[in-house]
């Protein structure tokens, strides 16, 4: 059964013998979305696991590495990625050039009222088809820049303003390369805007790219348990997180790789 109308994602149950990186890979990439629940993996199993998927992503971040970087809802001031705040929908790799097929997420440990704490994923290759001619307008024709602000865990990135394509193809799926803006009055990781237009046609074009997104038609939104796994195709999708609570624990393991044309959907 898939995770959203449109069709996206798999539930596996594979048992204690499944051959799991290839179903996961398998799954991921040919419907965005692969979720395994009921596993025990510390991070040693877990890195094992991301190198098994495929060849880790050339890392360019100031914290963690490729095949294990732990977002533990950090409260120290400053942190966004690795914190506790909400994380608009997004492209992994997109700030800093890198390119990233699939990100692996596991929960370790995780307990927070519901709704808070959550991983967002959109299918955005059906959004994209069935996408209004306005919003299409922008993003094929017109383009985005972007601002980083927490400059520690992007450190390689410009200082100002920066344009970055919002279509990309590296000839496995060609598709969307952007994200959403922050909710005001919560930190930011970075800005995005029009490029080229003033603040008001900005904003108005975030709300309804971000209305349009956030159907349910599109959008799978993941309560997580600990031990679920769930591998994401990040060129046919499109995820972020929900605001995690003041009480709420959540670390999640996260790994991000690359696939050689060979290893695609083996």
């Amino acid at each position: 059964m898939s995770l959203t109308p449109s069709g996206l994602g798999t539930v596996l149950d594979l048992g204690p013998t499944g051959e799991l990186a290839d179903a996961c890979r398998r799954a991921a990439t040919g419907t965005g979305v692969a979720l395994v629940r009921g596993l025990d993996l510390d991070e040693r199993r877990f890195q094992r696991f991301v190198h098994d998927l495929g060849d880790t992503v050339d890392h360019k971040f100031g914290e963690g590495r490729a095949d294990l970087l732990q977002l533990n809802a950090s409260a120290e001031d400053g942190k966004v990625v690795t914190g506790r705040g909400p994380l608009p929908l997004h492209t992994d790799g997109l700030l800093v050039g890198e390119r990233t097929d699939l990100i692996v997420l596991y929960a370790s440990r995780f307990a927070d009222r519901p709704g808070s704490g959550e991983t967002t994923v959109c299918d955005q290759l059906s959004a994209w088809r069935e996408m209004p001619d306005d919003l299409r307008e922008v993003v094929e024709r017109t383009g985005l820049e972007y601002l980083v602000e927490e400059r520690g865990y992007f450190p390689t990135v410009p200082a100002d303003w920066y344009e970055i394509p919002t279509v990309r193809d590296y000839g496995r799926v060609r598709s969307l390369n952007l994200t959403l803006r922050f909710p005001p009055g919560v930190p930011r990781g970075w800005q995005v805007r029009v490029r080229g237009a003033d603040e008001a046609t900005s904003e108005r074009f975030f709300a309804r790219l971000g209305e349009f997104l956030h159907r349910p038609r599109y959008l799978y939104q993941h309560s997580w348990r600990v031990g679920d796994l769930l591998v994401i195709d990040n060129q046919r999708t499109l995820h972020g997180r929900t605001a995690i609570s003041d009480e709420g624990v959540r670390l999640l393991l996260r790994g991000q790789v690359t696939l050689a044309a060979t290893r695609v959907g083996r």
